[in-house]
């Protein structure tokens, strides 16, 4: 029986591992554009929104729309693995090597009375939010380009 544990403890671990990475990855990619952006924009208004730039306010655009398509295929794995740690803690739960702790739940209680409105919205959609922001700055940058 305590090997049975050992080995779901094991895979339950990996599947939290696996989750921080998805997390860690989005947070990265997220800077990796961030910093694309910020010099093409740079770029863009150091040449004082020449009709040249307009193909470099359409790079912010696709950086943008990637961003948040691949911001959202993080989310959907980091959900995968915390689905699967969590039916392992079920199978934890049944092998007796966990039982309820009603701590952990009143400390989720209380959080969720002093958070009420922000413990409702899900992170991942900021986390998409800044990508969509991101594009819609490059079609402004291409607006602008435009309209000078």
């Amino acid at each position: 029986m305590d090997r049975e544990i050992d080995v779901v403890l094991a895979y339950w671990n990996e599947q939290r591992q696996q989750f921080r990475q998805s997390e860690n990855q989005r947070a990265t990619m997220t800077n990796f554009i961030l910093v694309i952006i910020s010099a093409l924009s740079g770029l863009i208004i150091q040449q004082k929104f020449a009709d040249t730039t307009i193909p470099l306010g359409a790079l912010i655009i696709t950086l943008g729309v990637y961003g948040a398509l691949i911001s959202a295929k993080y989310h959907e794995r980091a959900i995968f693995h915390r689905r699967k740690a969590k039916a392992l803690t079920m199978t934890l739960k049944d092998l007796g090597a966990l039982h309820d702790n009603p701590h952990l739940e009143a400390a989720t209680a209380r959080h969720h009375s002093l958070h009420r409105r922000l413990s409702h919205v899900r992170l991942h959609w900021f986390w998409t939010g800044l990508h969509i922001a991101v594009a819609i700055h490059g079609a402004t940058l291409i607006i602008i380009a435009i309209i000078r």
